[in-house]
């Protein structure tokens, strides 16, 4: 026989050692934070480009384009006025704050390469205290905290510094090359094995410490930025707080992360191991923005962290026990429009991320012996009510509410009954417990019925599992076909880079060529220059040659006449003595005429009075008529 109670408004039993949880296993939903900060435009982009970014408000960033302007909402928005103290009041003092109540942090910059990451991350390193960033502002202020909390508790500052060069991990504060692996393990999470880890005790020491591990990072210059960072730089920062009093430890880690800039080819005239670098870097930025994609997506179930060391590293950041904030910065410059409008997308799915964080405390061994004693006795003072409510027979409404609530027995069968009396509402009926026959029955009924609703429950579980196995593999698929084709985008990427260096040699060909006509047409007018200079000279040789010439034929002439007058003269004497007087009685008229008649007759004589030398054989006659 079943006997309804009517259910009356009365104050429900409660348990009186009730058992709040720790704090380290209260978990806190919280999405990651996204600041936008706009860089002003340099001297050579306001002269060459115009501005296409413009800051609305505090919150909201507008690009324009040709159609239609794309407006993005953030957290914060920054525009180029905005100073290093400004970034830091709004990102880096409520990370700190969160720090020392025990959550773990983490600040990263993204951005195309010469967006200001490292200028917001680390400052211009000139020693301008206005222009730092937010790394040694965090350095300072870590230790002003310090100073100004209570003396019960005590603190441990631990530094280490890294970088994700080409997906290696190199050890910042000992650059002595060394393989590092990522672990998980419960006491330190993911972690770098081996990574070397220095305690600092002033902000002086951080400041040295951070200043050595900065020297050691890779940088480079590219036609975009003459300071360019070729790696992924993570300074981690454990900050371990212990109560003296109450012996409770609480331990958070920030993570401050400057990541090297995406960046097209094209654009940056990357060459060598510049290229080698700029695609290690663009594939660990793929990477991230896969992570982020899988996490904002309900669809997809599998996060690929293991693709790559950086997204492996910063697991607990994106999804995991971390409050993030990420600072994007983009430049205004119309030149870099597409790289502004990714990065712009990129915040905005970010923002849907939710990391479960809590406070991470290790209770003292007092902690943990209270905690079980209350335990124990939470659980005899079930035992006892339990004891109490079997022993009368039946279970009141009242009862029924109060084992719920203490979670010591559930509802056996609650049925709905309608009642002849005036009362018009809902009555509840517990089934009688009269004897062990009964309740051996009813514990039977209820096995059953837990058996069936197992198999229920296994059945759907198998359907759930075959349908998550398909939707995994066709999200494998689609991820493999996703690497084929950043692959393939790699390869075009490298083509075009060759077409473009055999262009840029192709020009430089066409240069030369043309300059070595331009040589050669002055070489040719030079040689004719040369060539009619050479018949000139050679002209006047000639002549020169044809006087020289005329000259020694005169001169050999007049010697043999004179040879031969002498001759002649000679044989007169011998032949006729008579004819003596007759040849130096001459008239003067006949020895003129005669020598008249014999310079003209002389052949190839040149004529009279030009040279010295040609007349000179006249004089003979002179010196006959003095013999």
């Amino acid at each position: 026989m079943d006997t309804s109670i009517a259910s009356s408004p009365q104050t429900p039993k409660t348990d009186p050692f009730t058992i709040a949880a720790p704090a380290s296993e209260v978990s806190l939903a919280t999405r990651v934070r996204v600041v936008c900060r706009v860089r002003p435009l340099t001297e050579t982009e306001a002269l060459r480009e115009t501005r296409l970014i413009e800051a609305v408000d505090d919150k909201t960033v507008c690009l324009q384009e040709k159609e239609t302007p794309n407006v993005f909402t953030y957290d914060s928005v920054f525009d180029e006025h905005a100073t290093q103290e400004d970034i830091y009041a709004s990102v880096g003092q409520k990370t700190l704050a969160d720090l020392f109540k025990g959550f773990n942090g983490t600040i990263l910059a993204y951005g195309q390469t010469g967006a200001g990451k490292s200028h917001t991350m680390m400052g211009p390193g000139d020693g301008n205290d206005l222009d730092r960033g937010i790394i040694p502002r965090v350095a300072e202020n870590i230790f002003t905290h310090i100073l100004q909390s209570s003396d019960e508790v005590e603190y441990t500052v631990g530094l280490s510094m890294m970088e994700v060069y080409k997906e290696h991990i190199f050890d910042l504060l000992d650059p002595q090359p060394k393989d590092f692996l990522i672990h998980e393990d419960k006491l330190n999470g993911i972690h770098v094995r081996g990574l070397s880890q220095a305690f600092v005790s002033s902000s002086s020491e951080m400041a040295s410490v951070l200043k050595q591990g900065c020297k050691n990072r890779r940088t480079a210059s590219t036609n975009m930025n003459t300071d360019s960072s070729r790696s992924h730089a993570i300074l981690q920062i454990i900050l371990t707080q212990k109560d003296v009093t109450s012996g409770e430890i609480r331990r958070s880690s920030l993570f401050l992360v400057d990541l090297a800039g995406s960046e097209k080819v094209d654009r940056s005239g990357a060459t060598g191991i510049t290229l080698e670098e700029t695609k290690k870097i663009n594939l660990s930025l793929s990477v991230l923005g896969l992570v982020i994609n899988s996490l904002t997506d309900p669809k997809v179930n599998h996060v690929p962290y293991r693709d790559s060391k950086l997204t492996r590293i910063l697991q607990e950041s994106l999804g995991g026990n971390s409050r993030t904030t990420l600072i994007i910065n983009i430049s205004p410059a119309s030149g870099s429009y597409y790289e502004t409008l990714s990065t712009l997308r990129f915040g905005s799915r970010a923002k849907k991320i939710r990391n479960s964080v809590h406070i991470n405390t290790e209770l003292s061994v007092d902690q943990l012996k209270g905690r079980i004693s209350l335990l124990e006795k939470r659980n005899k003072y079930l035992e006892e009510q339990l004891e109490q409510y079997q022993s009368k027979g039946k279970l009141t409404v009242e009862d029924a509410n109060s084992l719920q609530s203490t979670g010591a027995v559930t509802p056996l069968h609650v049925r709905h009954k309608s009642s002849n009396s005036s009362f018009n509402g809902l009555r509840y009926s517990m089934l009688p417990m009269r004897s062990n026959e009964n309740m051996v029955s009813f514990q039977d009924e209820l096995k059953r019925k837990d058996e069936k609703i197992s198999l229920l429950e296994q059945e759907l579980l198998q359907l759930k599992m075959a349908s998550l196995t398909s939707q995994h593999n066709e999200d494998l698929k689609l991820f493999k076909l996703e690497c084929a084709l950043y692959k393939l985008n790699d390869k075009l990427s490298d083509v075009e880079l060759i077409n473009t260096n055999l262009r840029k040699h192709l020009q430089i060909s066409e240069k030369i060529i043309k300059t070595r006509g331009v040589k050669i047409d002055k070489l040719r007018e030079l040689v004719s220059e040369q060539q009619e200079q050479v018949n000139r000279e050679s002209y006047h040789f000639e002549n020169k040659l044809k006087i020289l010439k005329d000259k020694f034929d005169a001169q050999k002439f007049h010697e043999t006449s004179k040879g031969f007058a002498e001759d002649s003269f000679d044989m007169d004497l011998t032949q006729d003595s008579i004819e003596h007087d007759d040849i130096f009685h001459r008239t003067p008229e006949k020895n003129t005429g005669h020598r008249a008649n014999f310079v003209q007759g002389s052949p190839g004589s040149p004529k009279m009075g030009l040279n010295l030398r040609i007349v000179k054989p006249l004089r003979g006659g002179v010196k006959l008529n003095d013999a």
